[in-house]
């Protein structure tokens, strides 16, 4: 009783537990599984081509390329794969695949309880069950993983996948998705990259040795060098394929797919790998029906042009095999950013691995994406960029690289841009205009410097800055910043500063402006996305952009992209309205529906004043400046406005210009940098923005960039910053040295007072303040002349800083002491004690006098010439310090 009693407590239990397990496990499927478990192939049909399309001259939309959903890639319809591949997936993978609905539960309760006793590699999945998987879970990082969850759900999938569609379909699938390494997704696509083959013509062999990848791609591919101990021996990758191929041959031999000759054969064949299809082994099918027969096109008969069947004689169409190697650099650039607008709809965090997924996405979507190319600039850019004659010649060991972004003036649209020189040979190669960080030298200056502070009313073209430098060290090397011609002048306007790149003036610009403001407006304005506040190296180095050197000078802790100058440069080219220049409009599916509408940034950033005074100075730059290379006037008579810039070293050369019709932005360089010694141009960037922009501009009448009507010439002293007078316009220096610059500006924009830091006098070619001994000199010697000269009133401590530039560059042309005036802070006569030494001390006026006309000079004229002596002035014999002739 008692042990009867034991038993049925435990059936009892065990039936409620059992029942408890069902209706557990029922709830599970129904709520858990079930849902996820039905599966269409229709929305995974992986080969969809993708097209991209632009509006021709005429309006018209024109397909301008087709985007192949794998690399070397088109879909395998059944009935093209080869009988031999089919059976050496089903002898290797799932031999029961032909008999079974979906699932092979002999291997599955194999796998099932080498997983339960801890084997992590357990298989058992059948080739349906692992279609499910590769289309459901292959951009998942947990595809791999064995979990219970996912095995039941293989299961149910696989049983439902059978339900709806035939094995040829479920096969055809299958061996379209498979990835078979080297970026191969497919047996097309791994023919073409093994064996340089149509998927159509491959042997017994080779579908042995495909198959054989699919277990363990990274494993098994022919082409690794990776070499490890495998079956007991040290192998690479071809050795460790050849063994695998052997036992999926021994697999089909066994299952009767092929007899014994044809192992033999198979087994005795070398494999000869070969990536990519030459023209000479595609597929070229003959067209009559009733043939039907498959050659290459080195097995065609040639008559003429025609290529012939040699079996029929029928004439046979070739075409070239489907290829992504020809992809533009503009293709390549719409498809990044097509996929980053995806990611960015989808809400992911973007990187490496993101892009591969949504890149693959549109190689596999049938979207139709609309651009904003113009071909016919395109073109242009194309024939210059891929000709490596038409690049500028350097004295370097490395081709000289360059990137280039042209963007229309009307949209903003980027509508050509090449990411580096001679023929694209990739797909999705590393692009120059849109990836590269590169320093922009003095590029950089209209956007972080003169643009803001026109904007902020800080400056006019008319402003005079100082043209020293902000800081001295060792003499000869230590002044900050230099300019490019390592001299300084003292003082500048801004427009000709701007039309000479002047260092030193950008510099002490932006300490008027701010450099906080200036970063602001760089980055908030202009979009500069690579310029950063702070960053903290491996070695505990703060680095910041918000410095001379980045904002001023151009060496960006990062650099700049090319695309973003582009833009940058476009605002002055649209009125002060900043455009997010795009490579696409809209994408829509393959059905039909809108999946992107790439909208348009802009926000007028500037104001027309901003923008008229900005186009003037960089107009000038062009015509007469630093970037005359770049001008069009000439070539196609185009007003041309731009700025050129020159990293440290001369590592990187730059042009950002523009016309009426376009804003282009040019880098040129190296991708290891070494300073650029060019052999027949002085900046390349500037020589290839002529050359690709004027076959553009043919025919195209010329478009004035900015509006003087309304502005105003005004004449600036560089010594006061003031209004010139006639006192400035007289100055001693003047025969040698310009002191006075002139600009347009608008009227309140003039500064109000004149110039007070002249003082005329009567100044004789001896050198110096004329004497009365100069004034009877000039009386009987026609070589002595009195001119009305005027000098500059400088304190002890304008001279000191004088002084102190000349030892780091300064012309000394600019100031001699003969063309200065002494005064105190206050403006009033200083003593006077000469500033070279001792020279002459003996002056006691706050200027230099002649020297060369005195009374003993006089008196030894008089005496030669026996002429009877004039009455020199009643102080003259006791004061040696002659009064000022002239106004003060």
């Amino acid at each position: 009783k008692v042990f009867l009693g034991a038993f049925v407590t435990v059936l009892l239990i065990g039936i409620i537990c059992g029942f408890t397990f069902m209706v557990t496990l029922g709830d599970y499927l129904r709520d858990d599984v079930l849902p996820e478990a039905y599966v269409d192939l229709e929305n995974y049909s992986l080969e969809q081509n993708s097209y991209l399309y632009y509006v021709d001259s005429n309006g018209q939309i024109q397909e301008y390329q087709k985007v192949f959903a794998e690399t070397s890639s088109r879909w395998a319809g059944y009935e093209e794969i080869p009988e031999d591949l089919i059976n050496a997936a089903i002898a290797i993978e799932d031999h029961r695949f032909m008999e079974h609905q979906g699932v092979d539960w002999i291997t599955t309760v194999k796998a099932t309880a080498r997983m339960f006793f801890g084997n992590s590699s357990a298989g058992g999945s059948s080739i349906t069950q692992q279609l499910t998987k590769n289309i459901l879970l292959k951009d998942d990082d947990s595809a791999d993983d064995v979990t219970v969850r996912r095995k039941v759900l293989e299961i149910f999938r696989a049983i439902q996948l059978e339900r709806e569609y035939d094995k040829n379909e479920i096969m055809e699938m299958y061996l379209n998705v498979i990835y078979l390494g080297q970026g191969c997704r497919g047996v097309r696509s791994a023919a073409a990259t093994y064996f340089g083959k149509e998927l159509e013509l491959l042997t017994t062999a080779e579908c042995a040795s495909l198959i054989s990848i699919t277990n363990n791609p990274s494993l098994f591919d022919p082409y690794s060098d990776n070499v490890f101990e495998y079956n007991g021996q040290m192998t690479d990758g071809m050795q460790r394929n050849k063994i695998r191929q052997k036992l999926v041959l021994g697999e089909m031999l066994a299952y009767g797919m092929i007899d014994q000759s044809q192992y033999d054969q198979a087994i005795a064949q070398e494999l000869v790998l070969k990536n990519g299809i030459s023209d000479e082994d595609r597929l070229a099918t003959c067209p009559n029906q009733a043939c039907g027969q498959m050659n290459t096109v080195k097995d065609l008969r040639v008559e003429g042009e025609k290529y012939l069947c040699p079996k029929c004689g029928t004439e046979t169409p070739v075409t070239k095999s489907a290829s992504q190697d020809n992809y533009s650099w503009f293709t390549d650039a719409v498809l990044r950013d097509v996929a980053k607008a995806l990611g960015e709809q989808a809400g992911v965090t973007w990187n490496d691995n993101t892009e591969l997924m949504y890149m693959r996405q549109i190689q596999n979507g049938g979207y139709h994406i609309y651009t904003t190319l113009d071909k016919s600039v395109q073109d242009q850019v194309d024939k210059v960029y891929g000709d490596l004659t038409q690049i500028p010649d350097t004295r370097g060991g490395q081709q000289m690289q360059s990137a280039i972004v042209i963007t229309d003036n009307r949209t903003g649209d980027i509508v050509a841009l090449a990411g580096g020189v001679g023929e694209k040979t990739g797909y999705l190669d590393y692009c120059r205009a849109t990836m590269a960080r590169l320093q922009s030298g003095s590029s950089i200056k209209p956007i972080t410097v003169y643009a803001p502070g026109f904007e902020a009313g800080v400056i006019s073209p008319a402003t005079v800055i100082d043209d020293l430098p902000l800081s001295y060290g060792q003499v000869g090397s230590g002044a900050y910043p230099r300019n490019d011609t390592r001299t300084y002048s003292y003082s500048r306007t801004i427009y000709d500063a701007v039309e000479d790149s002047v260092n030193a003036v950008a510099a002490q610009t932006l300490m008027k402006i701010g450099m906080n403001y200036s970063y602001e407006f760089a980055t908030e304005k202009f979009h500069l996305s690579t310029m950063i506040k702070s960053y903290t190296d491996s070695t505990g180095y703060e680095h910041t952009d918000i410095a001379v050197g980045p904002l001023a000078l151009g060496a960006q802790t990062w650099g700049v992209h090319v695309r973003e100058m582009a833009d940058a440069f476009g605002t002055f080219a649209n009125n002060g309205v900043y455009r997010e220049g795009r490579t696409f409009t809209k994408v829509y599916d393959s059905n039909g529906d809108l999946v992107l509408d790439n909208t348009q940034y802009s926000e007028q950033i500037l104001s027309q004043k901003s923008v008229n005074y900005m186009n003037y100075c960089l107009v000038a730059g062009t015509s007469s400046g630093t970037g005359t290379e770049a001008n069009l006037a000439g070539s196609a008579g185009i007003t041309t406005a731009g700025k050129t810039g020159t990293s440290g070293d001369n590592k990187d050369k730059w042009y950002c210009g523009f016309t009426g019709y376009y804003t282009a932005a040019i880098w040129c360089g190296f991708d290891d940098p070494e300073t650029i010694y060019t052999t027949t141009v002085g900046n390349p960037a500037a020589a290839l923005f002529r050359k690709v922009m004027t076959p553009i501009h043919s025919g195209l009448s010329n478009k004035s960039l900015y509006d003087t009507s309304s502005m105003v010439g005004v004449s600036m002293c560089l010594d006061s910053g003031m209004l010139a007078t006639d006192a400035c316009r007289a100055d001693v220096r003047s025969d040698d040295i310009r002191r006075v610059n002139s600009a347009m500006v608008y009227s309140e924009d003039i500064v109000g007072k004149s110039c007070n830091k002249h003082v005329t006098v009567d100044y004789c070619s001896g050198g110096g303040v004329a004497t009365e001994y100069c004034k009877h000199f000039a009386e009987v010697d026609t070589n002595v002349k009195l001119e009305k000269k005027s000098l500059v009133k400088l304190t002890q401590n304008e001279i000191n800083e004088i002084l102190s530039a000349k030892s780091y560059g300064l012309n000394s042309n600019y100031y001699r002491d003969d063309y200065v005036y002494l005064v105190d802070a206050n403006g009033n006569d200083s003593a006077f004690k000469g500033f070279n030494g001792d020279k002459n001390a003996k002056v006691n006026a706050p200027y230099i006098v002649c020297t060369a006309h005195t009374k003993e000079t006089w008196e030894k004229y008089e005496a030669e010439h026996k002429a009877e002596p004039t009455t020199p002035p009643a102080s003259s014999t006791t004061d040696t310090t002659p009064p000022l002739i002239g106004t003060p």
